[in-house]
């Protein structure tokens, strides 16, 4: 295992186990978390001898999004520079963009991370324990599989605080629980249990607690004895099928939020969640919480 550090990387014969390790803040998106696991799947790309990859959380979450403490409140800077800037989400691994450069981007930086990401070709599988919402959702559904802890929820997040979804979710929730139900859970922001959440199909499995990343390896060390070649070209032909649009959906999911971190009511309501989530820290004396 390596660390310490915000991403945790172990080893298990085929298999590259990838703990999020930022528990006192439940995982939230901030620090190198991001930086560091676009590298890890980076690296498993370049490395013939990983078969798969899984990830999960350290401590009682596997992520719950953009840190709350990064949305601020008061002044803001324009959109445009907040999304391809490093108030929201720590360090990303990206390249910096000029400007001139911001004010013709089309993705920001969640959706160049993305792609990043999205360019992996060997299975993957999330193991969500505790809390998967807003980013951390979207993260969580990045990967082929998803299995989950017995009390594991997850959802979207962006409608309460009026941010349109962004990491694909737009494309991929459609296409794994159907328009209807993504409609319901991108409107009304709400969390599914773990088992709503298998009756959905949104997850392969619900086990227990301690059993999760154990089972996830299982999986993964099941899937890592094919032959690898023809498992990659299969995700290749699946992916093809499905999810050929996700740079196009990418830069539709930007547009919509360029707008939306604009807006007064946007503001309004990341205000009121920063406080709601100030007074509930002093009352239970520190920790992090996360939105969108």
């Amino acid at each position: 295992m390596s660390g310490p550090g915000d991403l945790l990387v172990e080893r298990h014969g085929g298999v590259l186990l990838l703990r999020f390790n930022r528990p006192a803040r439940h995982n939230a998106i901030g620090g190198t978390l991001l930086r560091d696991l676009a590298e890890a799947f980076e690296e498993a790309a370049r490395d013939d001898s990983v078969r798969v990859v899984v990830t999960t959380g350290v401590g009682d979450s596997y992520c719950v999004g953009a840190d709350a403490g990064d949305l601020g409140s008061g002044d803001r800077p324009p959109a445009r520079d907040l999304l391809a800037g490093e108030g929201i989400g720590g360090e990303k691994g990206l390249p910096p963009l000029s400007p001139g450069q911001i004010s013709l981007d089309e993705l920001g930086n969640a959706g160049r991370w993305t792609l990043r990401v999205w360019a992996l070709e060997k299975p993957t599988i999330a193991a969500v324990n505790g809390v998967a919402v807003g980013g951390g959702f979207g993260i969580a559904l990045l990967h082929d599989i998803l299995v989950a802890g017995a009390s594991a929820r997850l959802g979207t997040g962006f409608a309460p605080i009026g941010l349109a979804p962004e990491m694909g979710i737009s494309l991929l929730l459609p296409r794994v629980v159907g328009v209807q139900r993504a409609a319901e859970l991108l409107y009304s922001g709400r969390l599914l249990s773990a088992t709503e959440a298998r009756e959905a199909g949104l997850v392969t499995e619900t086990v227990d607690d301690e059993r999760l990343v154990e089972h996830a390896l299982e999986r993964a060390a099941q899937i890592a004895t094919m032959p690898p070649v023809g498992i990659q070209a299969t995700k290749r032909l699946l992916r093809k099928a499905t999810y050929g649009a996700m740079a196009e959906q990418l830069r539709a999911e930007y547009a919509a939020n360029v707008v939306l971190f604009d807006h007064p009511e946007t503001h309004a309501a990341m205000d009121r969640l920063v406080s709601r989530l100030r007074e509930r820290a002093g009352r239970e004396g520190g920790g992090g919480n996360g939105a969108g």
